[in-house]
């Protein structure tokens, strides 16, 4: 008997009957369920630093019931009962401060970060809706004007997608500068665009954690 637990990236919260559907297709193998993102390699390399995945060598001493279920787009861990609540515990903290979503079967709950991945929509008055649907990021996108020039979807800190608009943003009227930042200031891109329609796109597949939308841009690096 274990204890079992898994770990995946969500943009928002999801109610237990999705996640549970997305659990039961990844133990079965399925692949494209979830958007593969970093923070579940973060939340994993933390992990096997203090519990290393199940050996031969450390079979009396790991938490572990079976070895790690690892993909590229979730972590199934199972967990021998008389350690669970200890590394369960941990686990719950972890993922919470990676901002990895988390799915116990055994209770049908669902624990999604509540620090380090608060997903917001920022506008150009200063006005923010946290954890936005796809709906508030298309009605913001066709909000843009020059005065509402600007609009920051930030997945987590220092992790964010952004469009200026127009004269405010220092472009040609009616033109967009998409720009993409993954944590560092060495890892900032902008593009200069001028089709709306693409631009949703973007937004709304960076918000699903999809980075698949970059190749269809042409990038260069932002000078600080």
């Amino acid at each position: 008997m274990s204890f079992d637990l898994g770990f995946w990236w969500e943009a928002q919260p999801i109610p237990p009957a999705e996640a549970a559907r997305k659990y039961s297709a990844m133990i079965a193998g399925e692949a494209g369920v979830v958007s593969e993102h970093p923070a579940l390699d973060r939340f994993f390399g933390e992990l096997i630093s203090r519990f290393p995945d199940l050996t031969e060598e450390n079979f009396e001493t790991s938490p572990w019931a079976a070895p790690l279920y690892r993909t590229s787009e979730c972590l199934i861990v199972s967990i021998s009962y008389p350690r669970q609540p200890e590394a369960s515990e941990f686990l719950l903290e972890l993922a919470s401060a990676s901002g990895v979503t988390c799915y116990d079967p055994q209770s049908e709950n669902v624990h999604f970060p509540t620090s380090g991945n608060s997903v917001t929509l920022e506008f150009a008055d200063g006005s923010v809706v946290h954890s936005p649907s796809r709906d508030d990021v298309t009605r913001a996108l066709n909000g843009l004007s020059p005065e509402d020039w600007y609009l920051i979807l930030e997945t987590r800190p220092g992790w964010f997608i952004q469009v200026g608009f127009g004269a405010a943003a220092g472009i040609p009227a009616g033109s967009y500068v998409l720009e993409v930042r993954d944590g560092s200031e060495n890892k900032h891109f902008r593009a200069m665009v001028t089709e709306l329609p693409r631009i949703i796109d973007a937004f709304h597949r960076s918000l699903s954690g999809d980075s698949d939308w970059r190749a269809n841009f042409h990038f260069s690096r932002v000078s600080y």
